[in-house]
């Protein structure tokens, strides 16, 4: 298949039998499916259309997937594609992904490309994020011959293995209108999710990655020249903090505070960066992922049934033959109430088994017209999209 081809997806409704909530499964249980990362834009301002992943005879490449009719066109083709690191423009005229080494900028009304950054030579790319306008580039790069080998298969290995090798990484800001770019952050330490501030772009959020009882700390701000690189908070070896995100007016970031020994509770909670005062918001389920809505009215999460680690889960055990109902729930959370409820059951296996490590992780996330919850799932063979309308709750 090639760059333009169109695929017809099959939309199945079905009503969850715990919420009595309509969901629709959007994709073809014979493919692997994904979205993107869950904070990157992957719907157009109207939310009908939507940037996905799709494994066809062997190839991952990138579709953008009309959500009332299924029609979706092919974007890539080849080889090296980062199957998790698109996003749509802000004016929904484009789509930047990265492919073979390169930050492409892909016309969605022509189908033509230019490729806006070339990773060096000797470097692996990704985790990168973008600013409002598309103009500023935050990615982190890191040297390949610094990492340890990578053992075949789909599997949770390399996490561990990474973080204790301490590769050589850096932060590089680029400037996609002028053309310029500069290294913002340069350690031997796994870094990972750049995220460039809503409404200010000089101020950049970033995590040291690995396993939680192995890094020093997760949350880390730094500015764009590289100036004020400090820690958000301080972490103990029983304490998980996880999946960061930027609330949509820059105000604050949000994250997971997940304690591992005691009550193990666990708690959504904020930090405001010019003060980094923090608030704990409020106790949720044992949410691997969460993230708010455009106007953050609305919270959503995928709760984990299990509360080990999903790095430390057993991904080759036969999960199938236990049908037992765990805590594996996609919530809403109403912000002002701060409460949370359950939307439907994803009942995915968590598994690590089909690529991609995260490949059957729910990452649920808000269309940009917030009327929509789309999250993946395995529990109907290979992992698929699905799709919540929030207008039924009303």
């Amino acid at each position: 298949m090639a760059i333009g081809d169109k695929i017809y997806n099959n939309f199945t409704k079905y009503i969850d039998e715990f919420t009595g909530v309509e969901v629709v499964r959007l994709t073809d249980p014979r493919y692997i499916s994904h979205h993107m990362y869950f904070y990157n834009r992957m719907t157009t301002q109207d939310g009908s259309k939507l940037l996905y992943c799709t494994q066809i005879d062997g190839s991952r490449q990138l579709y953008l997937m009309d959500l009332r009719s299924g029609e979706a066109i092919q974007l890539t083709e080849g080889d090296e594609l980062e199957d998790y690191g698109g996003m749509i423009s802000s004016d929904d005229k484009y789509v930047f992904y990265q492919q073979s080494r390169k930050i492409w900028k892909l016309d969605l009304s022509t189908l033509e490309r230019e490729a806006v950054y070339q990773i060096p030579e000797g470097y692996s790319g990704g985790n990168w994020g973008m600013s409002d306008d598309n103009r500023y580039l935050a990615i982190v790069e890191t040297e390949i011959s610094t990492l340890p080998e990578r053992k075949p298969g789909a599997n949770w290995d390399f996490f561990a293995l990474t973080c204790k090798a301490k590769p050589h990484c850096r932060i590089v800001y680029v400037d996609l209108l002028l053309n310029k770019f500069h290294t913002v952050v340069d350690e031997n330490c796994w870094l990972g999710h750049a995220q460039v501030r809503p409404g200010d772009p000089d101020t950049i959020l970033y995590c040291h990655e690995g396993p939680y009882d192995m890094i020093d700390a997760r949350l880390w701000l730094v500015q764009s020249d590289g100036s004020n690189n400090r820690c958000c908070k301080e972490q103990p070896d029983d304490l998980i903090l996880t999946h960061e995100f930027w609330l949509p007016d820059g105000l604050r970031l949000a994250f997971v505070h997940r304690e591992t020994t005691g009550d193990k509770e666990e708690t959504i909670r904020m930090i405001n960066p010019d003060t980094m005062e923090e608030e704990i918001f409020m106790s949720c389920s044992p949410y691997a992922h969460f993230i708010c809505d455009k106007k953050n009215e609305y919270m959503v999460g995928d709760a984990q049934g299990s509360d080990i680690p999903i790095h430390l889960l057993n991904h080759e055990e036969d999960t199938d033959k236990n049908k037992e109902i765990k805590n594996d729930f996609i919530y809403l959370i109403n912000v002002e109430k701060r409460t949370e409820e359950k939307l439907c059951y994803h009942g995915t296996s968590w598994k690590a088994k089909y690529g991609n490590p995260q490949d059957s992780h729910p990452h649920p996330f808000f269309t940009e017209d917030n009327r929509r919850v789309i999250f993946v799932s395995d529990r109907e063979g290979q992992p698929c999209l699905y799709m919540v309308d929030l207008e039924q709750l009303k």
